[in-house]
């Protein structure tokens, strides 16, 4: 086999052997936040009340724990109720982790479980919080394709929820951005692999 062949043969077997399937590939890029927002199924912007440890990581508390979040408003993928914790978050593996801290305000990606629990949506192999400034507030709520922000259950009256949705561009009359999904799907490196796989065959017969 030659050289050109055996160097990604070999990078392969490297990547299966030490990772735990989560390793970005060669052609990994990353994405902005609102190109995640996009391809993300539920998206709050909330405020960071407790940690505690997380149901099957107890043992690695505080590096991973859950978090207790107070929601103030659903960007997609509601209704969610005032409250809600998210599991598996701090560092699950070595590129997987979605770090918060207490008291502090996120943008948060989210996924629904079967068990209806919710965990960090980590969007290609990104972290799934995005501090919630102001700019960021508005570049999320400048995407296209989002549909109208809700208030969560449950939070009426509630003196500390004071913040709100930011105006939709429905409401806004302000132009949305259009970001795109920015879908990188890995075929390179495998259609190289099966390549050298060919010529090893035909020189072989």
């Amino acid at each position: 086999m030659s050289p050109a062949c055996l160097l990604p043969v070999v990078a392969a077997l490297f990547f299966l052997g030490t990772s735990e399937g989560c390793s970005p590939t060669e052609d990994w890029r990353p994405q902005t936040f609102p190109q995640r927002i996009v391809q993300a199924g539920i998206v709050i912007h909330a405020r960071v009340l407790n940690k505690t440890e997380t149901p099957n990581y107890e043992d690695r508390y505080p590096q991973t724990y859950a978090g207790t979040f107070e929601v103030y408003c659903v960007l997609k993928g509601g209704p969610l109720q005032h409250n809600i914790t998210v599991v598996e978050m701090g560092e699950l593996t070595t590129c997987h982790s979605t770090e918060v801290d207490i008291d502090e305000e996120y943008i948060l990606l989210l996924a629904r479980r079967d068990d209806n629990t919710f965990a960090p949506d980590e969007v290609n192999i990104q972290s799934a919080a995005l501090p919630a400034t102001q700019d960021n507030l508005a570049m999320v709520a400048e995407t296209c394709g989002l549909p109208n922000f809700t208030l969560p259950l449950g939070g009426a009256g509630n003196p500390s929820n004071q913040t709100g949705c930011p105006a939709h561009p429905s409401q806004s009359g302000e132009p949305c951005v259009y970001v795109g999904t920015a879908a990188h799907v890995v075929i390179s490196t495998t259609l190289t692999l099966l390549s050298c796989a060919l010529s090893f065959l035909w020189l072989s017969v």
